[in-house]
This record gives structure tokens, C-alpha cells and sequence, in this order.
């Protein structure tokens, strides 16, 4: 039997690609790397192959290549990068396995991992019939840490190789809106008014305590499942929307707590642009800090685009109105009505329907591993190398 090929493009900043290839290897596949700028470079130890074209041209130079090296897999993180989705297209017109690799779509403790046979998308539940078909028995989750300083740490030397090899790769185009030199600075604006930020931050917490009061987690601007799942071009239609709505249909003496994502460096100024948008109302505050998950617990429900934290207010029982297309937007656990309706009759989750749907993604695509601590990744590296072999073969 021949070993299986898989390539892999972008992963996230960090070793996690290149220890999940090194298992891989280990269980006799043949692994082919490419790399679109420097931080992909750095990131797998300056080997592989490099892309230097246009993103036009991506596609038809992964096909060559796919047949030139007998590809039978290609593995990414995110399938909504424009280098990722030319990827795709042309390892579905041969029939590829597609896996790909995000964050856990149920935080903390779980990495996703999803199988793409033949290059057909992973279908997502529909229905809590369809969680009942899928879940099966799976074991106690493991405790995952993870790290914030590592995070950044990795981040910052992948935007660094980029930028120093940038010459090498003179058409690459990032995901993301802003360049990483203004989101350096954007961030050491953040830390330099993290003071003000938690005064401010306490007294908005002081103003909803022990009041009715709804919770909007903002996504990070420019986010793959914010541009491309959803009816928004970014983070400021959507607190638009929704604050426009809760002006008009909130009940009285009922709050709207806008919340920072902790990852945004805030280039935008969040809280400036909500309290534009807010136009003086009292009943909006905003906040760049606090512990999400008491405040989970004291929030009569939440409103997003399609945010994980939906998933962890889903999983205490809290009603959420998903905004987007949301993997948990589905009749029985997120709620179903109009925005104008959950302001004053917000739809809990089934009893029982959190876990249903937690057993479908944990039996199909979770794994319980992480990218953000040394623990993580040991875990995670055999188990996804273990899941493709499986997958694959």
C-alpha cells in the first residue's frame, strides 16, 4: 500500500504544523510543506516549498503540484484564507482529503479537526435529530492550559519573519485587514492604558450589577467567520445593528454590556466607536475587562455574530441569538426568533440539547489537545496525527 501524502499550508503561528507533520512521518506518511511568506518559512525551520506568484496563479500551482507529488491530503488552519479557499477548490477538482484545523469550536479544552473526504466539506448539525445521529459515547475531557505569552511570543516572531523575508515573497497577501507593524503599536496602546481600561471597565460592571442585562462578546475585526459567515463586513456593522435594535425593542430598565475581544490589539477603539454608536444611551456600557464567565452566569442571555463564547452560554443553559451562521444556530438550543423578540422573551437551550450537540462535535471533530501550552500540543500532535492517518487511509 502506497503511504499517503498530505501537504499542509498556513498553520497557526507556533510549532503545532510542524510537530503535528513530525508525527505524521512517524506513522509512515510522506509530508510536503508550503510556504507562502516568511512566517511560514520560520515557522517549519526554513524548509519546504515556497510560493513566490500571485494569488491568481495559487491554484494552478497547487495543482501541478498536488500530481506532481501524489498528494492525497492537504491540511490548513481555516478554510476561509483566499490562499486556503484556491487551495481548496483545486484539491476538490482532484478529490483530495481536505482536514482542517481551527481553534476548538467548544472551548477551553478542544482543538477542531475537521475531515473533508474527498475534498467534500465537513457537514455541519442542522438539527438536534442530526446531533442524535452523530454523538456517541466519549470520554471526560481532559483539563488543556493555555498561555497567552506563548501565544504572543509566536505571533510576534511569525510577523517578524514575515516582514525581514518579505522581499522573498513580494505578492503574498495576508487575511488579515491591518498590517502587523500597526497592530505591534495598536497593542502597546492597549498595555499602556490597561489601568484606565479596568477603572472604566469596573464602573460599566458597577452600572449592570443585579440588573436584567444582555451580553454582545465582540469577535476580532476582520475574522475569517465574521467576513464570511455572517451579514457584516466587520465589527462595527454589527454593533450597529444590534444596539439600533435594542434601542428600539429592549424593555425598560434593561442593559446592553458591550464586551472587548481579549485578542483584539483595538485598533479601532472599541470603546469609543460603541459609544458613538450608542449616541449617549446609559443603557449601553462597554467593557475591556472581566472575567466572561461570571459574567455568563449573571447575563439574562447573550447576542452574537457567531462567537464561541455562544457555545459556553449555550452550555450554562443561557439563551443565545446568533447574528451569523453559527455552528449552535439550531432550532432547539440557540434561540430561534427575531432579535426585537429575545430582547423580551429570550429562548433557553432544550433541556439536554447542549450536550447532544457537545457529544455530535466531540464524536466528528473535536480533539482534546491545544495549541496554546506545552501539554496541549503533546496531546495534540499524536491525536491528530493518529485521526488523519485513520481518516486518510
Amino acid at each position: 500500500m502506497t503511504a499517503p501524502t498530505f501537504l499542509f499550508l498556513q498553520g497557526l503561528p507556533g510549532p503545532s504544523s510542524r510537530r503535528i507533520a513530525g508525527e505524521l512521518e512517524k506513522g509512515g506518511a510522506r509530508v510536503v510543506r508550503v510556504n507562502c511568506n516568511g512566517g511560514d518559512l520560520f515557522d517549519w525551520r526554513f524548509g519546504g516549498l515556497s510560493f513566490r506568484g500571485k494569488l491568481d496563479q495559487f491554484g494552478p500551482w497547487l495543482d501541478v503540484l498536488y500530481q506532481r507529488e501524489g498528494a492525497t491530503a492537504l491540511v490548513l488552519f481555516g478554510a476561509d484564507r483566499a490562499y486556503h479557499r484556491a487551495a481548496i477548490a483545486a484539491a476538490q477538482g482532484l478529490g483530495i482529503d481536505i482536514f482542517v484545523l481551527e481553534e476548538g469550536y467548544l472551548r477551553p479544552n478542544s482543538v477542531t479537526l475537521e475531515h473533508w473526504p474527498k475534498g467534500q466539506a465537513w457537514p455541519w448539525p442542522e438539527s438536534l435529530e442530526d446531533c442524535q445521529r452523530r454523538a456517541r459515547p466519549v470520554a471526560a475531557e481532559a483539563p488543556i492550559p493555555g498561555y497567552f505569552f506563548p501565544r504572543m511570543m509566536q505571533g510576534i516572531a511569525y510577523a517578524l519573519a514575515s516582514f525581514l523575508l518579505g522581499p522573498f515573497y513580494p505578492h503574498f497577501r495576508s487575511h488579515r485587514p491591518h498590517h502587523s507593524f500597526f497592530e505591534f503599536l495598536a497593542w502597546n496602546r492597549r498595555w499602556s492604558r490597561a489601568w484606565g481600561e479596568r477603572r472604566d471597565s469596573k464602573r460599566a460592571l458597577a452600572d449592570v450589577a443585579g440588573k436584567r442585562f444582555f451580553l454582545l462578546p465582540l469577535q476580532i475585526d476582520g475574522d475569517a467567520s465574521l467576513v464570511h459567515r455572517s451579514p457584516f463586513a466587520g465589527m462595527a456593522e454589527a454593533i450597529t445593528a444590534v444596539v439600533a435594535d435594542f434601542k428600539a425593542h429592549a424593555p425598560v430598565g434593561t442593559m446592553l454590556l458591550v464586551k472587548r475581544h481579549p485578542l483584539d490589539p483595538d485598533l479601532a477603539g472599541w470603546r469609543r466607536v460603541t459609544m458613538r454608536i450608542a449616541g449617549g444611551d446609559p443603557r449601553v456600557q462597554f467593557i475591556e475587562h472581566g472575567d466572561l464567565d461570571p459574567l455568563l452566569d449573571a447575563c439574562t442571555g447573550v447576542v452574537t455574530v457567531n462567537s464561541t463564547v455562544g457555545s459556553l452560554a449555550l452550555a450554562k443553559g443561557k439563551p443565545v441569538h446568533a447574528l451569523g451562521r453559527a455552528l449552535y444556530a439550531i432550532p432547539g438550543l440557540a434561540d430561534p426568533g427575531p432579535l426585537a423578540q429575545f430582547w423580551n422573551e429570550p429562548q433557553p437551550p432544550q433541556p439536554g440539547a447542549y450536550d447532544l450537540f457537545a457529544r455530535a462535535l466531540w464524536s466528528e471533530c473535536l480533539l482534546n489537545a491545544g495549541f496554546h501550552s506545552r501539554a496541549g500540543l503533546a496531546r495534540l500532535a499524536p491525536l491528530a496525527a493518529a485521526r488523519m492517518l485513520e481518516k486518510a487511509a
